[in-house]
């Protein structure tokens, strides 16, 4: 039924809609596009229209009138008046066109007016195309456009005009002007270099355009003259020439024709004679990693390049300047010429100066080990740092250049370290034969250098260090575990350094609080201004029971942060508190945050948000179900959709629109940290609407076919949101969402960081793990992936613009390193290259033409995030996922070789620790399960792999972690609620609660909210779970560390000869009005529990057709639990009105009435409309409706 209502609507609003199509069929589309002269036509048309006043005259009148002044050389007068042909008839693209003419022939008096006459004159032309029809008139625009950017020497834009201008008119003299610029300033070849240094070289050439892009073939436009055909790869404006070798001269051809990305070709060829010189004399090290293990190495390995000499210094920085050089800059990281001489003269002496005979073999890389128990024999406490160079070079070294460095210590001692609310645990395990070492000396220090405890290890080589220590803070707080043994030997492993990531072992949750912990919760999720926020608190203590009497104190925070209120509260019962907040009329809108304190000096141990908005409840909600776990390429997959009116009643015969959205995905399932394609590829989201939608039947479902018709050219993953909307009658719609992946279209590279962030140290090893990947998701194995490590150069391109000048970024990219790497089905490949400051780009593929890519940027250098080893992953299993305080855990743990395997479990702190010998293969282990072991816990199982001297195998470790609970059941209170499935508005609601799994004597308290579900769907709110708050699972508490990611490979490389000897030595806003109708949101408070488990809560439900969402929450000393039930609330006949959201006097407005029999008497029904207040009626007021 519509009824007109008198009232109003913004009558601004309606006189836009009426401007906005003018101006949108004004600016019909075309092939030239620029924002900033369309923003500049803006600015020019409002500014004409403003100096020209009101006209008096037709515009053909005052156009002949300003020839007449231009004949005249009277250009003031003539463009006064084609400034008021212009305001008079602003759609006649001829007098835009004779403006600008006009303009361009002024003579400026000085640089700047020249710039500012020429942006206007080619801001004129710009409208004059943007508005003619006529294809004459489009290419003299056009070409007064590309005039007026040459003549500001902005070229692009300038040829673009011009060959679009070409496109629709030949004409001689603009094909010459056009030509002569494309010459100087197209498309064109400006510079070329070859990357010698790298082991594989090639030749790249330099393009002043981006190129057509990487999936176009370049080679037909590229020759090499005694090469069939040459391997080209292009990336942006470089083409590459691949597979050269050093010390060899080529002819290369650069052909006319080559495309570009700006659609121009190359005009001419270009003839290169290019020489690829040998590799400049080099030295690096395999790794920063600083732990040599004492036995079975051959050395610390040295790469050298076209050398036949290296010279080598080593330095010692004393155990007592330990803490400051490992904590700081220099530690790990290369040195400079300058920091050497301060490392010599502050820290550290020099012990040791000479050469070190190494192969030379011609621009390859050659590995040889320095045999360090030569050069010191007896190594003192402290770490070394070893600094080389080509031996030519050394006297000739680049000042500013960063050496080659390698800090190190030589070991047998295997630390590591968990860091916890009980301490720090430490265990030292020997690197050769896994075994702990017992009797072990481990210091503990401050930042500030100081000796916080000395212990020894026990038979388990374990020791631990009191909380206490562990919380100093600022210079108190501890940074570096020292170990000693009786014979000598010393490691220290630093506790500032990153802790071991375990996410990808499914490690999740809240953090576990130091102390008590709070659950805190809104009965709904947003409100009014003006209505009441009814906050639930329980506080229990780290054993998941109640925390009796302590005062609790609720902050409740304002969107813009300011406090808003403060309140102390008493125990209400067992730990459970209670608070009704009142906002205030203007309370401001945003996300308000509650913060729960037992000391608000500390802090918070419980948080809790919800929203301020000035929302409108849902009356419908529906589902969207698939059976498909991706979204075919080419098939349709069906998606079905089931709706209901909140009242009860179906969606019967509603509109469905909706469209799918085509973005790039995050991740890929069952690949957490990988990515794939190439990560930094702009890829332009496409959204098409979902055509042919059906109408939901009379049952409120419909069934729908979605077919990818428009996928994004990109070699990235992507998501499909399919986004529905099913409409009321009254035309308010309700939105949901289904996400899909959708299937890649052929098999895939993944590439993983091995590091934090996106960025290193100077001089660190960049480390990846790639794995190969069909389209269903299936990890496959493939040999000799190609892998190439390629340095961005970036270099600025000035210009001047708009008077102004700017700069834009010119990239191109150097080849580094590359190889090849094999991966296996179970088991990704690994990929670890050393890197210096600078940005990367690691590029891993198959080799073959169109074939998958994946390519990963980061950086190197000054402002890297600390990153941290990703242990090895150890297979475990648990035999159940909940168990019972006293019973035993059988792990079940998959050893790919023999080793040390140590069992720990760590809840709020270290609970336990086992150790064991195990072979490989399937190893079973039974932990018991104490008694004060709380809630539940992970299992930490470490595999400690020994050194092998004979297989060259070096020591290892792998990590497994799987989370366990405990006594949750036990501590589980089931809830029963039983109110009625159906009842009438204007009634008393009465739930009845019943608590099953309380003792004889134990007490319970319960908290009953009613609120209406098209409430909590604005916010997707879910029903109060404190079983999951305290007893579900949390975050590790333990921060893990080992030194067994800092191994030196000394296995690697020829024992290289030392020549020479050494040296020792020394609140606001609007009001309006408040809504006539309250929500649906009733709340309890903290209701005692009767001794047989019982309780009823009582709620009156005022008028209101919908569904009313009962939720329970309950605890007791030692248990909590929770509830919810759906009560559909309806009269017999429901009637629904769509209301305007705001109404101005004056305004009409159409009033849309639903009327819905659900289980009414058939037969006529009458339905009366009055108006109140300042509203009156027109039509008519009532009608009789069969139903």
């Amino acid at each position: 039924m519509f009824v007109p209502v008198r009232a109003g609507i913004l009558a601004a609003l309606v006189a836009l809609s009426c401007v906005l199509p003018i101006v949108s069929s004004a600016f019909a589309a075309k092939t030239f596009e620029r924002d900033d002269l369309a923003e500049a036509a803006v600015r020019l048309e409002a500014q004409i229209k403003h100096d020209a006043g009101p006209v008096g005259k037709p515009a053909p009148v005052l156009r002949r009138e300003a020839e007449a002044a231009f004949q005249k050389s009277d250009f003031r007068s003539g463009l006064q008046l084609l400034g008021q042909a212009i305001a008079a008839a602003p759609q006649d693209a001829g007098n835009w066109l004779r403006l600008a003419r006009a303009v361009l022939l002024i003579r400026p008096g000085s640089e700047s007016e020249r710039t500012l006459l020429l942006e206007r004159a080619g801001t004129a032309a710009y409208i004059a195309y943007r508005r003619t029809n006529d294809r004459g008139e489009e290419a003299d625009a056009l070409v007064l456009i590309g005039r007026t950017f040459a003549d500001r020497k902005i070229w692009r834009p300038a040829l673009d005009a011009l060959r679009q201008s070409l496109e629709l008119r030949e004409l001689a003299e603009v094909r010459m002007h056009y030509e002569r610029l494309r010459d100087e300033h197209g498309f064109r070849l400006v510079d070329y270099s070859v990357d010698s240094d790298a082991a594989s070289p090639r030749a790249c050439f330099q393009f002043s355009e981006p190129l057509a892009g990487r999936r176009v073939d370049f080679s037909p436009f590229v020759t090499v003259a005694g090469q069939d055909r040459p391997a080209v790869t292009a990336d942006d404006r470089q083409l590459c020439v691949e597979g050269l070798r050093h010390g060899e001269r080529y002819n290369v051809t650069i052909r006319a024709g080559l495309p570009s990305g700006v659609k121009e070709t190359l005009a001419r060829s270009a003839e290169l004679n290019i020489y690829v010189r040998d590799r400049k004399p080099f030295v690096r090290f395999t790794s920063r990693a600083y732990v040599l293990p004492r036995t079975g190495q051959q050395g610390i390995p040295v790469v050298s390049v076209n050398t036949k000499a290296v010279a080598i210094e080593i330095y010692r920085v004393g155990d007592r300047n330990l803490i400051n050089t490992v904590l700081g800059s220099d530690f790990q990281r290369s040195l400079y010429r300058y920091d050497v001489e301060r490392l010599a003269g502050d820290t550290g002496i020099r012990v040791w100066a000479g050469e070190l005979a190494v192969e030379q073999t011609l621009n390859a890389d050659v590995t040889t080990a320095f045999p360090i128990d030569q050069a010191l024999p007896a190594l003192a406490p402290g770490v070394y740092a070893m600094i080389a160079q080509p031996k030519n070079a050394a006297a000739a070294s680049d000042d500013y250049g960063a050496l080659a460095t390698q800090w190190f210590i030589v070991s047998d001692l295997g630390l590591s370290a968990y860091s916890g609310n009980d301490g720090i645990h430490a265990f030292v395990h020997s690197l050769a034969a896994a075994e702990p070492k017992s009797q072990t000396e481990v210091r503990l220090l401050s930042r500030a250098n100081e000796v916080l405890a000395v212990k020894r290890t026990d038979g388990e080589g374990r020791v631990s260090f009191e909380a206490n220590l562990a919380r100093g803070e600022g210079g108190a707080a501890p940074a570096l575990l020292i170990a000693s043994d009786a014979r000598g030997d010393y490691a220290f492993l630093s506790l500032k350094a990153p802790a071991f990531d375990l996410s990808d072992r499914g490690v999740a949750g809240r953090r576990v609080p130091d102390g008590l912990d709070a659950f805190v919760y809104p009965e709904r999720g947003v409100y009014r201004s003006g209505e009441t926020v009814h906050l639930t608190a329980l506080v229990r203590d780290p054993q998941g029971a109640a925390a009796s009497g302590v005062p609790l104190t609720l902050i409740v925070a304002r969107p813009d942060g300011v406090e808003y209120r403060r309140a102390v509260l008493s125990d209400q019962g067992i730990g459970g508190y209670s608070l009704s907040l009142p906002l205030t009329p203007s309370a401001a809108t945003g996300t308000w945050r509650v913060k729960a304190f037992t000391d608000p000096r500390r802090p918070a141990i419980g948080e809790a948000t919800f929203l301020v908005e000035d929302y409108v409840a849902d009356r419908l909600e529906f589902e969207l179900t698939t059976a498909a776990r991706n979204l075919a390429r080419s098939a349709p997959t069906e998606i079905a959709l089931e709706g209901r009116f909140l009242y009860g009643a179906p969606a019967a015969n509603l509109d469905i629109e909706g469209e799918i959205a085509i973005a790039p995905a995050r991740e890929r399932a069952g690949y957490p940290g990988y990515g794939f394609g190439i990560a930094d590829e702009e890829v332009t989201a496409a959204r098409e609407p979902l055509e042919d939608l059906p109408q939901t039947d009379a049952q409120g479902r419909a069934r729908f076919q979605v077919l990818l018709s428009k996928l994004p050219a990109t070699t990235r993953l992507l998501d499909a949101d399919i986004i529905v909307r099913l409409a009321e009658n009254g035309g308010r719609a309700v939105e949901r969402k289904l996400t899909l992946p959708v299937t890649p279209a052929s098999t895939m590279i993944g590439v993983k960081p091995l590091f934090s962030g996106r960025a290193l140290n100077d001089n660190d090893n960049a480390t990846f793990d790639v794995v190969f990947v069909r389209p269903d998701g299936t990890a496959i194995a493939r040999e000799g992936l190609r892998y190439e490590l390629l340095k961005i150069e970036t270099r600025y391109q000035w210009y001047r613009e708009s008077g102004n000048w700017g700069y834009e970024p010119v990239r191109t990219t150097r080849r580094v390193a590359d190889g090849q790497v094999s991966v296996a089905a179970d088991r990704p490949g690994r990929i670890s290259l050393p890197v210096t400051w600078g940005r990367y780009r690691l590029e891993v593929s198959t080799g073959e033409s169109g074939g998958p890519l994946t390519a990963i940027t980061f950086d190197a250098g000054f402002y890297a995030e600390a990153s941290a080893d990703t242990p090895d992953v150890l297979e475990i299993a648990l035999d159940k996922p909940e168990y019972g305080a006293g019973d035993s855990i059988n792990i079940a743990v998959t050893a790919r070789t023999a080793g040390r395997l140590t069992l720990d479990v760590v809840g709020d702190r270290l609970l336990s620790s086992t150790a064991s010998n195990v072979q490989p293969g399937v190893n079973r282990v039974r932990v018991a399960i104490g008694k004060d072991w709380g809630n539940g816990a992970y299992v930490v199982a470490t595999l400690r792999r020994p050194l092998d001297a004979k297989a060259q195998r070096m020591p290892g470790r792998a990590i497994g972690v799987q989370w366990f609970s405990i006594d949750r059941k036990a501590r589980t209170l089931a809830l029963e609620l039983t109110p009625p499935a159906a009842m009438r508005p204007e009634r008393a609601l009465r739930v009845p609660v019943r608590i099953a799994g309380l003792s004889s004597g134990e007490e319970a308290r319960v908290v009953v909210a009613a609120v209406d579900v098209g409430i909590l769907n604005l916010t997707r709110y879910k029903t109060p779970a404190p079983d999951d708050h305290f007893l579900g699972q949390r975050r590790l508490t333990a921060e893990i560390r080992d030194l067994y990611g800092q191994l030196i490979d000394g296995m690697a490389g020829t024992r290289g000869q030392i020549r020479t000897g050494g040296d020792g030595g020394p609140e606001g806003g609007i009001e309006g009005s408040p809504p006539a109708q309250k929500p649906v949101a009733l709340y309890s408070g903290i209701v005692t529990v009767k001794a047989d488990g019982t309780a009823e809560v009582g709620f009156d439900i005022p008028a209101f057709n919908g569904t009313v969402r009962v939720m329970a929450v309950a605890w007791s000393k030692t248990k909590v639990g929770k509830a919810a039930a759906d009560v559909v609330v309806r009269d017999p006949v429901v009637m629904t009105a769509t209301l305007p959201r705001f109404l101005r006097n004056g305004d009409t407005a159409t009033l849309h009435l639903d009327v819905d029999n659900v289980e009414g008497a058939a037969g006529d029904y009458a339905v009366a409309v009055s108006a109140e207040g300042a509203l009156a009626l027109s039509g008519e007021a009532t009608r009789t409706l069969p139903l």
